[in-house]
């Protein structure tokens, strides 16, 4: 190669790495509402002024099309210009990841669930009370895999190369094209829509169609309580299974019988993902009562449910759907009996928790019960996981794990749920 080459390679090179997020994605035409975005709100871009080139400070954008914006509008009535500063802000946060990921990260086969910088605690409340005030940022998940029950923003395909879904709040998936463009401070993405930012956890069990559960909480008075917890997993038996034990259920809070210890059976303290669920682990309701993990044929089980939905990010956690409500396990036989209508029709017949977790006294992260609240170690980062299980319980490719270890359980006195956090931007992303 000819010496006049090599230094136009590495002027062109020098400039890539050299441009801010605005020129870089200046170049591409259907993302001009972006730029126009940025540049009708100058007081969030002024604190986003700088071009970002350590690689301690990398980050991956991902960047909404002009049909995203479209879609938007159309769907809400409004643009997104129209939003104040701070509702613009957390939308930028939640579509910035840490770290430059790849094309190879993003398409990993169990996929990948990775932290955003949105930590305004409407939108993120992951962390435990035991956290000691540690805000832990929200996150997305990104399959390249079909995924059954998550609701696309929009049908359409905007590549040729399989689809690759970025998963947000209310289970609403956006698609994104694979190849990545860069500028100084990383790579970013182009996205065919807009993240939906999470919502509590009962309007997320709600767009999920897990609407027999959350009647549950409302029989048994806690959903308030449920709303207000942080670090909170709901493993959510679909409809039909739910209500056939819940409507012949008249004792709602007494005893191992009653709604309310069914429900609390349901509960993990912290935030798991389907990732966390590794073959073999004994995790602990919020009760008490220990959930046996089983990796089959591709399949994840809980004692003798079937994981059939996975992955809702909630504001405080994530929301889960089982085919079935949880049996009770013998840990000494790994034996499951069913939670059917039959051990129900005498309390009698339900097993008591085998160990009562240890009490402390501190505050949400759970579902109310009658018992003390827990903790659970929350690691950071982004990490590896696994695809969603078809709604009917076909099998699906699901391996690795994230966030969570075991569980513990709550208390009703507790039960408040409060993170101080301010709202924060995203840091020196945007140069205009």
């Amino acid at each position: 190669m000819k010496l006049s080459s090599l230094v136009q390679l590495f002027l062109t090179a020098t400039t890539v790495q050299a441009q801010s997020l605005r020129d870089a994605t200046a170049q591409y035409p259907q993302l001009s509402d972006f730029n126009e975005l940025l540049s009708t709100f100058p007081d969030i871009a002024a604190g986003l002024l700088t071009n970002i080139s350590t690689s301690s400070s990398q980050q991956t954008i991902l960047v909404p099309s002009n049909d995203a914006f479209d879609d938007y509008q159309r769907q809400n009535g409004a643009s997104v210009g129209s939003l104040s500063s701070p509702d613009v802000g957390n939308i930028l946060n939640y579509h910035t990841l840490p770290g430059a990921l790849s094309s190879s990260d993003i398409q990993q086969p169990n996929g990948l669930v990775a932290e955003t910088a949105l930590r305004d605690p409407t939108y993120a409340r992951r962390e435990n009370a035991t956290d000691a005030g540690d805000s832990l940022p929200q996150v997305v998940y990104i399959s390249s895999t079909e995924t059954a029950l998550g609701r696309k923003i929009k049908a359409r395909q905007i590549s040729a190369l399989s689809s690759v879904d970025v998963r947000s709040g209310e289970g609403n998936e956006v698609e994104l094209e694979q190849t990545p463009g860069n500028w100084s401070g990383g790579v970013f993405y182009v996205v065919n829509g807009f993240l939906t930012l999470p919502l509590n956890q009962t309007d997320t069990m709600t767009s999920a169609n897990l609407t027999s559960f959350v009647r549950g909480l409302v029989r048994t008075n806690v959903t308030e309580g449920t709303n207000a917890a942080r670090g909170l997993t709901c493993l959510c038996p679909n409809n039909q299974a739910f209500e056939a034990i819940s409507n012949s259920q008249g004792n709602l809070t007494d005893g191992p019988g009653s709604l309310l210890a069914t429900v609390s059976r349901h509960g993990l303290t912290g935030s798991y993902y389907s990732t966390n669920f590794t073959d073999g682990d004994l995790i602990q309701s919020q009760n008490g009562y220990p959930i046996l993990v089983t990796r089959r044929n591709g399949s994840i089980f809980l004692n003798d449910a079937q994981l059939v939905g996975s992955n809702y990010i909630a504001n405080s956690g994530s929301v889960h759907a089982l085919d079935r409500i949880m049996g009770f396990l013998n840990t000494t036989t790994n034996e499951t009996t069913p939670a059917n209508a039959s051990i129900y029709s005498d309390t009698a017949n339900i097993p008591t928790p085998p160990s009562t977790p240890s009490e402390e006294t501190s505050s949400g992260g759970v579902i109310p019960t009658s018992n003390a609240t827990g903790n659970q170690v929350m690691p950071s980062a982004t990490e590896t996981g696994a695809s969603d299980p078809a709604a009917s319980g076909s099998e699906a490719a699901e391996t690795g794990s994230t966030e969570g270890t075991s569980a513990a359980c709550s208390s009703r006195d507790f039960f408040t749920g409060v993170a101080v956090v301010g709202t924060a931007f995203v840091v020196g992303l945007f140069a205009l």
